[in-house]
């Protein structure tokens, strides 16, 4: 299994299709995902399989304000996030499991390694 327990900062595509925008950060941790930005936090876990990444995350509201990537502002909702491990990023698309079939890019970029 290849050693990615860091800290990541993300960046996804999102529904206005402008490319990435950074999304906050995520650590994954003893198969744990956890994360945030400034308008939801994201708890969930993962696993992998020689170079392919594979997560299931819970994203939760916590200022009510915030639209999230997918253009709602749903308070909870989960995604599935499946992906292929790179060097020093982890490529892959992340999709609403309450809307079926609408998934945007995501990136995972390591900006540090976990002790």
């Amino acid at each position: 299994m290849r050693q990615i327990e860091s800290l990541y900062v993300a960046e996804f595509g999102d529904v206005d299709g402008f490319g990435f925008r950074n999304g906050g950060v995520v650590i994954l941790e003893t198969n744990r995902v956890f994360g945030g930005d400034s308008g939801y936090f994201y708890l969930g876990d993962y696993s992998v399989f020689g170079d392919r990444f594979a997560a299931s995350v819970q994203i939760t509201k916590h200022n009510p304000s915030w639209t999230n990537a997918f253009g709602d502002a749903a308070q909870r909702f989960d995604i599935r996030v499946l992906g292929t491990i790179g060097d020093e990023i982890i490529t892959a698309t992340m999709e609403r499991l309450d809307r079926p079939g609408f998934s945007l890019p995501l990136r995972l970029v390591r900006k540090a390694r976990l002790p």
